[in-house]
């Protein structure tokens, strides 16, 4: 086909339509070649989570060669929007109060001191965990409770030594704080 001023694809791709151009339509299998540094690789890339650069080709090989297993997904964020705080993400395990302290069943849990000059939160109220892709939290035993309000429903009380089910776009209500809870 003739240069009529059009970027063609790069090598390897297929067009997924007829190419009306030449009047006749054609489907060729893609010559698979290896042009060295100048192949152009795509990953999948998850909204709101920043892909990191490639790293620069060695010229010699890497002493460690084995294959390693590739993240296709990357799992939804979980974000609390504390007031004063900002966004909070959320990744495995966390500890909230006035001073939190983690568990000796959760040594690598995060902790978060809330400000809470009212006093209606625990010094170490609510525990939030993720498991898969849902959000749960406790109630520690807390003076004031632990309260799930979905969206469009009514508020759940957290029964202590129990978990609950955190809805996205919900609250969360700690004594007298209110936490918006965000997936996504």
């Amino acid at each position: 086909m003739a240069d009529e001023g059009f970027i063609g694809l790069p090598p390897g791709f297929v067009p997924s339509a007829p190419d009306h151009t030449s009047g006749t339509v054609k489907r060729e299998r893609p010559e698979r070649t290896r042009s060295g540094s100048d192949d152009i690789v795509f990953f999948p890339a998850a909204p709101g989570v920043p892909v990191q650069p490639a790293p620069a080709a060695a010229e010699e090989p890497a002493e460690d060669d084995a294959t390693r297993v590739a993240a296709r997904h990357a799992a939804p964020a979980w974000r609390l929007v504390v007031p004063g705080y900002g966004p909070v993400p959320v990744e495995g395990t966390l500890f909230l109060g006035r001073n939190p302290v983690a568990t000796a069943g959760h040594p690598d849990a995060r902790v978060l001191a809330i400000a809470d000059e009212a006093k209606s939160l625990s010094k170490t109220h609510a525990m939030l965990e993720l498991d898969g892709d849902l959000l749960w939290v406790h109630d520690l035993d807390s003076t004031n409770g632990v309260w799930v309000v979905p969206v469009d429903g009514e508020a759940v009380e957290v029964v202590p030594g129990h978990r609950a089910p955190v809805p996205a776009g919900g609250d969360l209500e700690l004594g007298d704080l209110v936490i918006q809870v965000e997936h996504g």
